[in-house]
């Protein structure tokens, strides 16, 4: 069979050994070890990719405990680009030889894979044949980057007067002579967040932000309470499940970050003699205690994970001891300052409040702990509301309007009218927008027939799913929420538009009201 048949015939499919009586050659043999070679290849490279598995923990490097040009590589195992399992089972050490190269530069040390041939034996025939190939892994010390089918284990930056290489004292930012294992590349991390640590995580951000909101009540420490915000929307990619396994080492860096930041705040802003307070000086002994357990190294995210949860529990306790020493449950309002909000708002708790409200929609209100004005109210059918926010739906198959006289939960009946697509979508533009700030978009809807799915859209961006769960052919009305996360408020005016994405459904509307937070 020439070259060009047998490259045809195995693009073909892959081609498994079938046995029958009296078919055994070694070709047969070798034939069928081949095809679960390919087969395992083939999945890891289509299925899993290139890099190092579990790179949080496996394959790290170490320097010596005695300065030296040795380092110690962990155990552990990689794929190839070929789909290859490079499979280092025990600790082993790579020398550096720097007589080598022309120094400075940057060194890379890289594992690959290697077959070995082994267990030769002499045939009756004289010839020689090796009963086994050993698949095993080779270290590389190279002035060149890892190529497609190296795996880059760390790097160092290497100064002509080096004698030994040190573990970096900041891995996020290594010095000359120090381990950098900044670019390695790891397989992708599926796996999601387990559920006790999801509400875990769920339940310390709200105390957190609970936290940073009373320390921010104090007229010294206003950017406290804009700092918490970030809990905020941790909460929310935490709720959105676009977090997995691998994001778990940035979550708790994003709490060790702030907690710095307050520490440096409140050094700074705050009476000295404060910080002379046993409550101070215990808070600031669990944070230097949660840094220290995130930095230890030779351990992965994963284990340190018990007892990071176990610090932050503790560092709950002391901000609420911090909260009472320097906070306030109030915020302060300084001369000049719009006149503060009422403390009794119409609405509060939750945004299950928002969707029964039947009275006219407040000015104020307060939900998630932040409070919400009124930027503005399109009434659907109004001509001249319709034009002031440029309100068009385009694309739809099929459009009308109707005339609706249905009851809220609470019993109140309101009459109003809308207007209904199916297919397309529907576009508005709000304007007086505050960037970098919440925007919530309110929609009066008919909720008869529900469990449906909107994709919503700020300036062209995807901004989220509003699903609209459950049905209520009593009790009709509803006002549903959706909030842009305020990392899509990018600007002064703002372009919204929802798309439907469940099949064959109509999306009615007959008013929309806009919100954004005040002090955010």
């Amino acid at each position: 069979m020439d070259t060009s048949a047998k490259e045809k015939e195995e693009s073909q499919g892959f081609k498994r050994v079938y046995f029958f009586k009296y078919f055994l050659t070694d070709e047969d043999w070798n034939a069928r070890h081949a095809y679960h070679v390919q087969k395992t290849r083939h999945h890891h490279i289509y299925f899993h990719g290139m890099g190092i598995v579990n790179g949080d923990r496996d394959l790290l490097v170490r320097a010596e405990s005695e300065p030296c040009l040795k380092v110690d590589v962990m155990p552990g195992a990689a794929l190839d680009s070929q789909g290859r399992e490079i499979y280092v089972p025990l600790a082993d050490s790579v020398t550096f030889d720097l007589s080598k190269f022309v120094l400075p530069l940057t060194l890379y040390i890289k594992v690959v894979y290697q077959e070995m041939a082994s267990d030769r034996v002499r045939l009756s025939d004289g010839r020689i044949e090796n009963r086994y190939f050993r698949e095993t892994y080779r270290f590389i010390v190279s002035d060149r980057p890892a190529d497609e089918n190296q795996i880059e284990l760390a790097r160092v930056a290497v100064t002509a007067d080096c004698t030994a290489i040190r573990n970096a004292i900041d891995p996020n930012m290594p010095g000359p002579n120090e381990i950098d294992m900044r670019h390695r590349k790891q397989l992708p991390c599926t796996r999601a967040i387990s559920r006790e640590v999801y509400q875990t995580l769920r339940r310390l951000l709200r105390d957190r932000k609970g936290a940073f909101d009373r320390i921010g009540g104090n007229s010294k420490l206003p950017e406290i309470a804009l700092l918490g915000q970030n809990f905020s929307i941790m909460s929310e990619l935490i709720e959105a499940q676009v977090l997995n396994e691998a994001s778990l080492g940035g979550i708790l860096r994003f709490f060790q970050f702030f907690d710095d930041c307050l520490l440096q705040c409140v050094t700074r802003s705050v009476d000295p003699l404060i910080l002379d307070r046993p409550e101070w000086k215990r808070h600031v002994d669990n944070c230097r205690a949660f840094r220290i357990l995130l930095d230890e190294p030779g351990k992965s995210v994963m284990q340190k994970l018990q007892m990071a949860l176990v610090q932050l529990e503790k560092l709950s306790i002391s901000y609420a001891h911090v909260g009472r020493l320097v906070g306030n449950d109030r915020r302060i309002y300084i001369p000049g300052q719009v006149k503060p909000l009422p403390k009794v708002y119409p609405i509060t708790g939750s945004w299950d409040f928002v969707k029964v409200w039947s009275a006219e929609m407040p000015e104020i209100f307060k939900i998630d702990d932040l409070e919400w004005r009124l930027m503005g109210e399109l009434n659907i059918t109004d001509e001249a509301s319709e034009k002031k926010y440029k309100f068009r739906i385009r694309e739809c198959r099929d459009i009308w309007k109707n005339r609706q006289r249905l009851f809220f939960p609470d019993g109140a009946q309101i009459e109003d009218t809308g207007v209904a697509h199916e297919g397309g979508y529907s576009e508005f533009e709000v304007f007086g927008v505050i960037p970098d700030t919440h925007l919530c978009i309110i929609r009066m809807m008919d909720y008869a027939r529900g469990d449906y799915e909107l994709l919503m859209q700020a300036n062209d961006q995807d901004v989220g799913i509003s699903r609209c769960e459950g049905y209520d052919r009593r009790a009709r009305w509803r006002n549903w929420p959706f909030v842009i996360p305020s990392y899509f408020v990018n600007d002064t005016v703002i372009k919204v538009r929802q798309t439907c994405l469940t099949a064959d459904r109509d999306i009615n509307m007959f008013r929309y009201w806009f919100y954004q937070p005040i002090d955010w």
